[in-house]
């Protein structure tokens, strides 16, 4: 590709801020820094804004440029692509970073959170000792404290259901806890 070269008036235009010369200069080398940038970066987005960022650095150098300027408009576009390509590099190890340590944390609180086949088995027995010991409950008391702590009924909705006050579930309630603390005492190590 050949790229129309602009000539020493033109770059002593725009050190003067003139901006017609200035859009004479960017439609000259427009298409041409971009193919350049897209050897580099094989995103053509990212190549205009390479680009247009080579020529916002122009124009805000302007007064100081310095014929001939196609050299250098290369070499910018080619450090804008090496620093774009460095950005992504460091973005991508941090998101691998990010990303392993996620993992690490997952893994963590799903070993901490499983129960081991010891804690299994000892919760297996607890449920079995709690059944033999609601099983030694009167059978009302047994139905109030099932309905309550099993079934998530209030004691409301339970007296209504029994037709009982309100008053007798609690008590039956009081009296149920009672006997199944006194009943199941050895296992209050494993809940603590």
């Amino acid at each position: 590709m050949q790229v129309k070269q602009i000539g020493e008036t033109i770059v002593k235009q725009i050190n003067a801020g003139d901006e017609k010369a200035f859009s004479e200069f960017y439609k000259a080398y427009y298409v041409y820094l971009n193919a350049v940038a897209f050897y580099y970066i094989n995103d053509e987005n990212t190549c205009r804004e390479i680009v247009n960022d080579v020529f916002l650095h122009v124009w805000d150098k302007r007064g100081a440029l310095i014929y001939p300027i196609h050299s250098y408009l290369i070499r910018a576009v080619q450090n804008g692509c090496i620093d774009y390509l460095r950005t992504q590099r460091s973005l991508q190890r941090a998101l691998e970073s990010h990303k392993e340590q996620l993992t690490l944390s997952y893994q963590e609180n799903y070993i901490r959170s499983t129960p081991q086949p010891l804690q299994y088995v000892e919760l297996r027995q607890a449920e079995e000792e709690i059944k033999k010991a609601l099983a030694q409950l009167p059978p009302r008391c047994q139905q109030i404290f099932v309905a309550y702590f099993y079934e998530g009924k209030s004691a409301e909705a339970i007296a209504e259901d029994m037709n009982i006050k309100i008053s007798t579930i609690r008590v039956q309630l009081k009296n149920a806890s009672d006997r199944l603390q006194k009943l199941l005492e050895h296992l209050l190590f494993l809940f603590f």
